[in-house]
């Protein structure tokens, strides 16, 4: 029985912590036994433990941010001797910022190790982190991977493993329940909305000035949805601020958090996404077309294919994103029709069966077994 120590960050359930689930959960037992460790506790923290999997809380301060990172030898320490009782042979980062972490108890231990890189990376931070260090590098996208390559990683260490959904879970809406028309009184004839962390990162701000320019040029017949938990609270209070000063507050609802993505997402006439991660798969699988824009390009985007599973705007200015949303606002009929191959592309592609399996297939060469 091997077993692998997991680094997340915890909290909510979000993108990062819906994929390691997908992978603890289908690890082989006989072979395998996960044991996780988050330094935030929350509602992820309590899925893992319902789910039978060990899973400790315990500080693991920021690595490199003063005067915090004085203290980081003792969260280290710590986590060593926790994979050192446990006779931990191997250790899996699912977090860029937790790396030093994985790379002190790799070094502690003399074990393998794989880091996660869930999003595009400047070569400065590449070796900010020190992601060389690594024993191997999972990258989520093409885009992730020629990142990697850039700042110099060896092509040996880097696996692509695209992030992957429960399509059983994450369905069309015929069979889902219209929770945004339950929840919501402020329901237009179509409905956008933007998924994620509230935080500057996610571009929430840039999506409610596309929002302003649809109602106040165009249509007022639209309401928009921000769906996420808030990560920063004088981002909230900005993007808040926007609402309220353009009088967008008959036009914006802020959902919060929600334990109820397949409904959510299966409510929505349409998905923006302004920084990747998985949602856009699972609003993929949900039928529902996804605008990717500033994000990818052409070159780099494997799934959201433009015009076909997808809408792909590679401009960074909110007009080529308004211009984006009004032709499927306007368009019923090609909202449906991405969507539909949208669905088809996801039954195809994102099993999260298979992306476990190539994890696991990893895991097996670094461990030789």
């Amino acid at each position: 029985m091997k077993r692998i120590l997991y680094l997340s960050r915890g909290g909510s359930i979000g993108g990062s912590q819906r994929q390691l689930y997908y992978v603890i959960t289908n690890l082989d037992r006989s072979g395998y036994k996960p044991i996780v460790v988050c330094p935030k506790d929350g509602k992820f923290v309590a899925q893992l433990r319902d789910s039978g999997i060990e899973t400790h809380v315990f500080p693991l301060r920021p690595w490199r941010k003063f005067p915090a990172g004085l203290r980081r030898y003792l969260d280290a320490e710590r986590l060593s001797r926790l994979a050192r009782d446990n006779e931990v042979s191997l250790v899996h980062s699912s977090d860029l910022w937790l790396n030093g972490y994985l790379i002190w108890v790799a070094g502690r231990l003399k074990i393998p190790s794989i880091l996660h890189v869930r999003t595009p990376i400047l070569p400065k931070d590449v070796r900010k982190h020190r992601c060389s260090r690594a024993t191997s590098i999972v990258a989520i996208s093409r885009h992730v991977k020629k990142d990697l390559l850039r700042a110099g990683i060896c092509p040996e260490k880097i696996l692509q493993i695209d992030d992957a959904v429960d399509i059983e879970a994450f369905r069309p809406m015929e069979v889902q329940e219209d929770v945004l028309r339950r929840d919501f009184s402020r329901v237009g004839r179509v409905r956008v909305g933007i998924a994620g962390r509230i935080e500057p990162g996610k571009q929430q701000l840039d999506f409610l000035k596309a929002a302003e320019q649809i109602v106040c040029r165009f249509t007022r017949n639209v309401i928009f949805f921000v769906i996420g938990d808030i990560h920063s609270r004088s981002y909230f209070e900005k993007i808040s601020q926007f609402v309220n000063k353009n009088g967008l507050k008959r036009h914006v609802c802020f959902t919060g958090g929600r334990e109820d993505m397949p409904q959510v997402l299966g409510s929505l006439d349409i998905l923006v996404s302004l920084s990747g991660g998985s949602v856009m798969f699972e609003a993929m699988a949900c039928g529902k077309p996804v605008i990717s824009a500033r994000f990818s390009t052409q070159e780099n985007s494997v799934h959201i294919q433009d015009g076909r599973t997808g809408v792909l705007v590679s401009s960074k200015e909110i007009s080529a994103l308004v211009q984006a949303l009004m032709r499927l606002i306007e368009e019923p009929e090609l909202r449906m029709q991405i969507g539909q191959e949208a669905r088809k592309w996801a039954e195809n592609t994102f099993s999260h069966i298979r992306m476990a399996a190539k994890t696991q297939r990893l895991y097996k060469r670094l461990l030789q077994d």
